[in-house]
C-alpha cells in the first residue's frame, strides 16, 4: 500500500484520506508492536524467573491474544481502507459543485467509523489478553512449566 500511496497520481487523491490511517495503523502494527511483543514475549518470563519460559496455559491464552489482536488490527484496516476510498469517491474525484464537503464526508462514513470501533474492541479483548497471559499459573499452581509439560496438556 506504501509505494502505490506515495506515487504523485494517487497521493494526490488519496493523501490525508482514512487510506493514510490505515497504512499508518498496518504498518506501526507490523513493523513495531509485533517485534516489541516477541521480545516481551521471550524476555518477561525470564525476568520473572521462568527461564524455561511461560506455561502451557499461559501460553495458550497469549496465542488467544494474539489473534484477537491480529484479527483485531485487520478489521481496523479493512475499514479504515473501505472508509478511505469511499471518502476520496465522495469527496475529491468530483467535479468541485458535487464534491461533499468533508464534514457531510464523515457522516457517510459512519458505518465504517461503527466497524472501525468494533474491531477496536476485538483488538482491546487481545491486549488484555497478552498482558493477562504473563500472570497466568499452571494447574498445579505453579508459575513455570514442568520438565515434562507438553503442549497437549
Amino acid at each position: 500500500m506504501g509505494v502505490l500511496a506515495y506515487a504523485s497520481p494517487v497521493n494526490y487523491y488519496t493523501h490525508g484520506s482514512q487510506l493514510t490511517a490505515a497504512h499508518g495503523h498496518l504498518a506501526f502494527f507490523g513493523a513495531y508492536a509485533m517485534v516489541v511483543m516477541c521480545m516481551i514475549s521471550y524476555s518477561m518470563p525470564v525476568m520473572n524467573g521462568r527461564p524455561q519460559g511461560n506455561s502451557v496455559q499461559a501460553q495458550k491464552v497469549e496465542r488467544i491474544g494474539f489473534w484477537l489482536m491480529c484479527i483485531g488490527m485487520l478489521g481496523i484496516t479493512f475499514a479504515l481502507t473501505a472508509a478511505g476510498i469511499w471518502q476520496v469517491a465522495l469527496q475529491r474525484i468530483p467535479e468541485a459543485g458535487k464534491a461533499l464537503s468533508f464534514m457531510a464526508t464523515q457522516e457517510v462514513l459512519k458505518p465504517f467509523y461503527i466497524a472501525r470501533l468494533g474491531f477496536g474492541l476485538i483488538f482491546t479483548a487481545g491486549v488484555a489478553a497478552y498482558f493477562a497471559s504473563f500472570v497466568v499459573a499452571n494447574k498445579n499452581g505453579k508459575q513455570y512449566p514442568d520438565a515434562n509439560a507438553t503442549l497437549a496438556e
